[in-house]
């Protein structure tokens, strides 16, 4: 039998089929459908068999009538139908690594998003003492009196508590905005907050006033939690598939690199000193200038003006991304965007906040994602980084002392971040968040014995015993508990039900996060050293939950991983390949 005759039947036999699974839309709509399976089916035909040397060129036509024939189809709209369905193409674009637009972007956007994050969880460590004095100095000036060093760490850490508050309404907004707007233009209107923030934080100490210095660490917290939201959502959309996750981790290097930053600052002998410490608030107005710098240089992305049906301003910013002369060496990347796009305006099920609850599996989902969230911060990890001064010098180290010994926990977290960047993907999220979840809990058990060892006497060893154990702390935060929580946001849920499902985990974690760093000062002075073998129980329950119940999601999809969840067997083996 001839070659034209074997491309014949398979297009009949293709044709036969899509005409049994679409038999209820038009017919100008099977038509098209038909086309595009049967092309498909000669297609992967043509891929599989090996043809001879002389029939090369009966490949190289059909290849080029191939081509004409999805032109064809790109022209003709099936407006009007009743029934759309669109396949996501299996496509390699030419470029699937870097190009140095894409990391041009990338920099500009995470360097005003996990940067601002980073040292706004870092700078308040280094000059607390030097806060502290402002707040009796503040208190003598209004009151005549001294206010005592139980009440400075009080007005302290609301000081640092309120980022949290900031931070959910930040997250809250950022959907929204960023789907009005764009996810460009979201970056660039974030910066408001942060330069006023900023500008507040560095006036109050010259006008005395504690409470500007609250409202500054507000909005500070409210661009940390948006541009936690929409700095990911940016990266996502502009990298290409292969360096996605790769791309996806640098938001966690970014917000290691401002903490290490922000530590090196504040040391005494550069920022941190009586009367310079309130410019370390200034620094995130140059993350802020250099943000819209880059950005003005930038595209929106493709994805988004794709939403808006802006197909050719999509196709020019793709091929700055790609850095790509002509419109061809894109196209077959556009096609999959639009059919991803369409898939989702398409045929994405409505989801209501309701539903999340109501429904058996969706409310387990939710369950296991807060649950996750909540294991974020009840580790005891961001008490480390706020707070690292008074756990040091409860250990009878001495406090000049302690923001260099800090140091060494923002080159820990540094390090982890950029290892999640070439693992995350290799050991899976359920093994790095229970690796994690187990790490926190004996690292914390041993931060809570040495300083039980040596509130009576500084025992040396004890003290580098507990820096050590405060560095493993934070690197298995990093690597687990930190990190995992966010992805499991997308991982776990349909796009219909992702931005509810997100809404929830951007409530819970901010929440839990506000929660204990407003305990943590009076839970300290009250139970001391038991406190971190409080954190270790809670992450030895936490761990045992998410071996119960956290299925590992990575290469499945939401519907993969949601059956996993449903049958309850997550922790069997078998399920984790």
């Amino acid at each position: 039998m001839s070659k034209d005759e074997n491309f014949k039947n398979k297009e009949k036999q293709a044709t036969d089929d899509r005409e049994r699974l679409a038999n209820s839309s038009r017919d100008n709509d099977e038509e098209n459908i038909n086309q595009n399976v049967a092309e498909k089916m000669i297609d992967e035909e043509f891929k599989n068999k090996e043809l001879p040397e002389d029939d090369k060129s009966d490949t190289d036509t059909f290849e080029e009538g191939n081509k004409l024939e999805k032109l064809d189809e790109k022209n003709n709209d099936i407006n009007g139908s009743s029934v759309r369905i669109f396949q996501s193409l299996d496509l390699k674009p030419k470029h699937l690594g870097l190009t140095r637009t894409l990391l041009l972007a990338m920099f500009a956007a995470l360097i005003g998003t996990g940067a601002q994050f980073g040292y706004a969880l870092g700078v308040m460590n280094a000059p607390s003492e030097l806060i502290k004095i402002y707040i009796n100095e503040i208190y003598i000036k209004r009151y005549n009196s001294t206010i005592s060093p139980y009440h400075q760490d009080i007005l302290y850490s609301t000081a640092i508590s309120v980022v949290a508050l900031g931070g959910m309404f930040g997250g809250l907004s950022a959907i929204s905005l960023s789907n009005r707007f764009g996810r460009k233009t979201s970056l660039l209107l974030n910066n408001f907050p942060v330069i006023i923030g900023s500008i507040l934080m560095v006036l109050s100490k010259n006008i005395a006033s504690f409470e500007v210095f609250i409202v500054g660490r507000i909005l500070i917290g409210f661009s940390a939690g948006f541009g936690a939201t929409v700095g990911p959502i940016y990266v996502n959309e502009i990298a290409p598939l292969r360096v996605r996750g790769s791309l996806g981790a640098c938001f966690q290097l970014f917000i290691a690199f401002a903490v290490l930053l922000a530590q090196i600052l504040g040391l005494d002998i550069i920022l941190g000193r009586q009367h310079l410490w309130n410019y370390l608030f200034a620094i995130p107005i140059i993350f802020s200038v250099l943000q819209c710098t880059l950005l003005i240089f930038t595209h929106e992305t493709p994805t988004f003006l794709l939403q808006k049906k802006r197909r050719r301003a999509a196709t020019r910013a793709l091929k700055w991304f790609r850095r790509e002369k002509s419109d061809d060496d894109i196209q077959e990347e556009i096609h999959a965007m639009e059919a991803d796009v369409r898939n989702v305006q398409t045929n994405a099920t409505k989801v209501s906040i309701r539903d999340l609850w109501s429904k058996p599996l969706l409310r387990k989902c939710i369950l296991i994602l807060t649950m996750t969230h909540i294991a974020q911060h009840f580790t005891g990890s961001c008490v480390i980084f706020f707070f690292g001064d008074i756990i040091l010098t409860r250990a009878n180290l001495k406090m000049e002392y302690a923001s260099y010994a800090m140091l060494s926990n923002g080159i820990a977290y540094l390090a982890a971040a950029i290892s999640l960047i070439f693992i995350v993907d290799k050991i899976g999220r359920r093994s790095l968040l229970l690796y994690g979840l187990i790490g926190t809990a004996a690292t914390s058990c041993v931060i809570g014995v040495t300083i039980f060892k040596s509130r009576n006497i500084p025992l040396y060893h004890m003290i580098f015993l507990e820096i050590f154990a405060m560095m493993a702390h934070v690197s298995f935060s990093a690597m687990g508990p930190n990190a995992i929580p966010w992805l499991l946001s997308t991982d776990m849920f349909l796009q219909s039900e992702r931005a509810y499902a997100s809404v929830i985990a951007i409530v819970v974690n901010w929440l839990s996060m506000f929660f204990v760093l407003m305990t943590f000062v009076p839970l300290f002075h009250a139970v001391g050293a038991s406190l971190f073998l409080v954190y270790g129980i809670m992450s030895c329950g936490f761990w045992l939950v998410a071996f119960i119940f956290v299925p590992e999601t990575r290469r499945k999809t939401p519907e993969r991983v949601q059956v996993l969840v449903a049958k309850g067997t997550v922790y069997k083996a078998k399920y984790q390949k």
